[in-house]
């Protein structure tokens, strides 16, 4: 597990080594491995920095969308959980069954669950059109049409860091052309 998916693959063989400034590192890492007894290699990642889906579980509105419908808070709700419900329901409507989020300009946003919201998310940045845009300029998007969670911009940062395409054809970081020396 780690955050680099090349370095991660050229370790396992997956992907070939090619720079000759990272196979004595690669050569290390196999050295380094040989005095490990066990390695266990999963099939999910440790961890998820995108809006997860759990089987059962209320979405992130349900506190919400409870409060403004029956002015009910959670059993286990503590004083201060209370007070935060009744703030964050006051930028929220509920229209029916629906739950709106309200902006500045008066305008609605239909809340989403975390399954609808990583449908969303891929349909955006990469459906029909497929345009690759930037996490910002996604969630941006996102909001025109009309739709919002609580964590919106921190997942579409990470799908954009995630998506292979956006790596590929990406522009270049920019990075001074030599070492840089503290003084």
């Amino acid at each position: 597990m780690g955050d680099s998916d090349l370095i991660i693959r050229q370790a396992q063989g997956e992907w070939e080594t090619r720079d000759v400034k990272l196979i004595p590192y690669k050569q290390h890492v196999e050295e380094l491995g040989k005095r490990f007894k066990l390695i266990e290699f999963r099939e999910r990642n440790g961890y998820y920095n995108t809006v997860e889906a759990e089987p059962n579980v209320q979405p992130w509105y349900h506190d919400i969308k409870r409060f403004l419908k029956t002015k009910e808070y959670p059993e286990q709700a503590s004083g201060d959980q209370k007070r935060t419900i009744r703030r964050h329901a006051n930028g929220f409507f509920l229209s029916g069954d629906v739950l709106y989020k309200r902006t500045p300009d008066l305008n609605l946003l239909r809340c989403v669950d975390a399954e609808e919201a990583r449908r969303i998310m891929y349909e955006v940045h990469a459906g029909v059109c497929v345009p690759h845009m930037n996490g910002y300029v996604l969630a941006k998007k996102i909001l025109r049409a009309g739709c919002y969670w609580m964590t919106m911009e921190r997942d579409c940062f990470s799908l954009v860091r995630k998506c292979h395409q956006c790596q590929v054809h990406g522009d270049l970081i920019h990075a001074p052309p030599m070492e840089l020396h503290p003084m």
